[in-house]
């Protein structure tokens, strides 16, 4: 089992009294070094001594968020260990720009970096900072070309592609990243189109499940029928597949006491327009105690699901509060 973290960027999770400052200052000038970053690398140390594997950066065009990809070269100075995992969206990020930066931040983090594809769902954002295009059947066959162009320019001397998005000729990448033969590809989709490019030139699939907590038993359910779809797919094509899953995680002294907690969690975050996270993450229902936490993180781990992408609230409270409630339960079972 691999445990990952969000890495706290104000609109990527629920600001918490530590992270609103912060997000009001990346609105302003002046100040020092900033504050949103500094409580992420602060975060991230803490995570990376607690035995946490991974880090997700999200990106986020439309508010005042750093950007992922410098976030991560920052991040890989004030870290360790951890692996460092950037956003990326096909539309607005060209291809050939991506291979050069991820061979070069995986050179500066001694291997510790890798790419989360994420497709897009907001068309302001895509128009506004590249190309929208309409329909998910093209926006999935151009997220295909974009990691078919980083891949060849990863591996390949004199890479050439004559495709329906990219025109390249013999394009390479002389910086080699350190891990061979390129930084791990992540990426996360619920339809059939998004499922066959993942199983073609992704590493990890993230699963999903349904938003409602409620319906935890369906989820399971789901899960199992999707998982074992992605491990015919990818048998077929000779490859193998990891899997991740994306979860809030919300302890109380009791089950009652901590479904409380997520009810208010999901009022907050459904009422406030300046928080843009929504419910991500409260579906997957690692909210109850900490056996119930325990119990619920290895039922999905026997069905295949070997990362826990988490985040908390507060964040920093929540991961202190992880470690010493359920991590000792979860290194004994």
């Amino acid at each position: 089992m691999r445990l990952g973290i969000w890495a706290p960027a104000p609109q990527t999770i629920r600001p918490d009294p530590t992270v609103r400052p912060a997000l009001a200052a990346l609105t302003q000038h002046g100040g020092g070094v900033d504050e949103s970053y500094l409580y992420a690398a602060e975060t991230l140390r803490r995570a990376e001594d607690l035995g946490f594997d991974i880090s997700l950066i999200a990106q986020r065009w439309l508010g005042p968020d750093l950007d992922s990809w410098i976030y991560a070269t920052a991040l890989a100075t004030q870290t360790r260990t951890i692996e460092l995992m950037a956003a990326v969206h096909p539309g607005i990020m060209d291809p050939r720009i991506a291979a050069k930066m991820a061979a070069s931040i995986d050179r500066i983090s001694g291997g510790r970096f890798c790419i989360n594809i994420v497709n897009g769902a907001r068309p302001q954002e895509a128009d506004m900072y590249g190309e929208w295009i309409e329909t998910s059947e093209a926006r999935y066959r151009r997220m295909h070309e974009f990691i078919r162009v980083m891949k060849g320019m990863w591996t390949q001397d004199d890479f050439n592609l004559d495709g329906e998005f990219y025109k390249i000729e013999h394009a390479t990448v002389p910086t080699k990243s350190v891990r061979a033969p390129h930084p791990p590809i992540y990426a996360a989709s619920r339809v059939d189109e998004g499922m066959n490019v993942v199983s073609q030139e992704c590493d990890t699939w993230f699963v999903n499940y349904d938003k409602d907590r409620r319906n935890y038993a369906q989820s399971l359910q789901r899960i199992e029928h999707e998982v074992g779809l992605m491990e015919t797919r990818v048998r077929s094509l000779g490859r193998t597949m990891n899997y991740g899953i994306n979860a809030l995680v919300l302890i109380g002294d009791t089950d009652e006491q901590a479904e409380a907690m997520a009810d208010e969690h999901v009022r907050v975050v459904t009422s406030d327009p300046f928080i843009t996270v929504g419910t991500s993450g409260v579906g997957a229902a690692l909210i109850g105690t900490p056996k119930t936490i325990v119990e619920r993180m290895r039922r999905y781990e026997s069905l295949g699901v070997g990362l826990f992408m988490l985040h908390f609230y507060p964040m920093r409270q929540g991961l202190d509060e992880f470690a010493e409630k359920v991590l000792p339960e979860l290194r004994r079972a």
